[in-house]
């Protein structure tokens, strides 16, 4: 499942882990970039919301949804040592630790599900790509998705 996924069912009291694969993480990025044709007031603008972005704030948010953040030493001067040190040093909660709505997600000593970001990130088998099946997939997802 998808991080917001086990953070909705974690928020219930409901037991969800991430299982580590053997072979190793799936790993995907996410970029913002700037179009060529902008210019003026709206390459600024498109200047600011990068800048804004890379600022720590969502960096946070992302975070504690068990995402990454391109700038991590912005992101933790949004986060409290406690939760800096549970979600990406791999150390037991010294609090309990909510999600980004603010709903509890795992209690005082839990520690993360494999372990700290270098553990994690040191372990990626694969990055996220399209596969030849892209299309065929996603029909057959929406069709159950519906059904």
């Amino acid at each position: 499942m998808w991080s917001p996924a086990v953070t909705a069912v974690r928020s219930k009291g409901i037991p969800c882990v991430f299982q580590p694969l053997a072979e190793g993480y799936r790993g995907w990025g996410g970029g913002l970039g700037i179009a060529k044709h902008l210019t003026g007031l709206e390459r600024d603008a498109a200047y600011e919301y990068i800048n804004w972005y890379l600022s720590g704030w969502t960096g946070a948010y992302l975070n504690r949804q068990g995402y990454y953040s391109a700038v991590l030493t912005t992101a933790q001067k949004y986060m409290s040592p406690g939760e800096w040190g549970y979600w990406m040093e791999g150390k037991p909660a010294t609090a309990p630790i909510m999600s980004p709505q603010g709903q509890q997600i795992a209690k005082t000593g839990d520690v993360r599900d494999g372990g700290s970001y270098y553990d994690r990130i040191g372990h990626i088998a694969c990055w996220n790509s399209v596969m030849d099946q892209d299309r065929y997939l996603i029909q057959k997802w929406n069709e159950f998705s519906v059904a």
